[in-house]
């Protein structure tokens, strides 16, 4: 996927929004055995295949900043995709995803 309305950020930006706000909307993509194993602290959990008929119950404002991630940044693009579709209107792809987030030492909740 390379569609350009898809707006991302790296880990390291993630980190510095996450710390400035505390309430930040990180949603996980990933499968439920993924999610379980190894997580980013305060993140939703919301596969991707059910990212439109469940996020209306997480987040209704659909311009409150969305940040997606996956395990690499394949599977938020895609779930990216979706919410630009419903309307949503400020969503961010994490590019490295959870991958890159602990190889560099950020903390992970098992």
């Amino acid at each position: 996927m390379t569609n350009p309305n898809i707006k991302t950020i790296d880990v390291h930006e993630l980190k510095n929004k996450m710390e400035l706000n505390p309430d930040l909307c990180v949603i996980d993509v990933r499968e439920q055995e993924e999610w379980q194993s190894a997580r980013i602290p305060k993140t939703i959990h919301i596969p991707k295949d059910s990212i439109a008929s469940h996020i209306a119950a997480h987040i209704s404002d659909k311009s409150y900043p969305i940040y997606l991630h996956c395990k690499g940044g394949v599977r938020s693009l895609y779930a990216a995709q979706c919410l630009i579709d419903l309307g949503y209107q400020e969503v961010y792809s994490v590019d490295g995803g959870i991958m890159e987030w602990a190889m560099f030492g950020y903390p992970i909740e098992q």
